[in-house]
């Protein structure tokens, strides 16, 4: 009986490895969701929410970005270069390119 309740005791603690990260929002991240390493940059479809020109930044509303393991939601994001494209209006819908250095996001290109 006593193997019993030692092997059931590391088995609950090893299967709690599985869940090591915890997004926000709650949500709990498996270790198998965790993107490849190298993989700094991915495309983003969604809906401009707010331009701020002086700061150079664009609101998304978007859907998840597989390669960057990035669930949807609504966020700023700096624009590369300073170079917001002139046509970009509220509730347009675009596609972009984010990449994400271990810190910091940043869209490359946005259509």
């Amino acid at each position: 009986m006593k193997t019993f309740l030692w092997v059931s005791l590391f088995a609950v603690a090893g299967a709690g490895g599985a869940y090591a990260q915890q997004e926000p929002g709650g949500r709990y991240t498996t270790l198998a969701e965790a993107p490849a390493s190298g993989a700094t940059t991915g495309t983003g479809i969604g809906l401009i929410q707010r331009i701020d020109k002086e700061r150079n930044t664009v609101t998304i509303k978007h859907g998840p970005i597989q390669e960057l393991n990035m669930s949807a939601m609504t966020m700023s994001f700096p624009v590369k270069d300073g170079a917001l494209p002139a046509k970009l209006q509220p509730l347009q819908k675009v596609e972009f390119e984010l990449s994400f250095d271990g810190k910091d996001y940043l869209i490359t290109k946005i259509n």
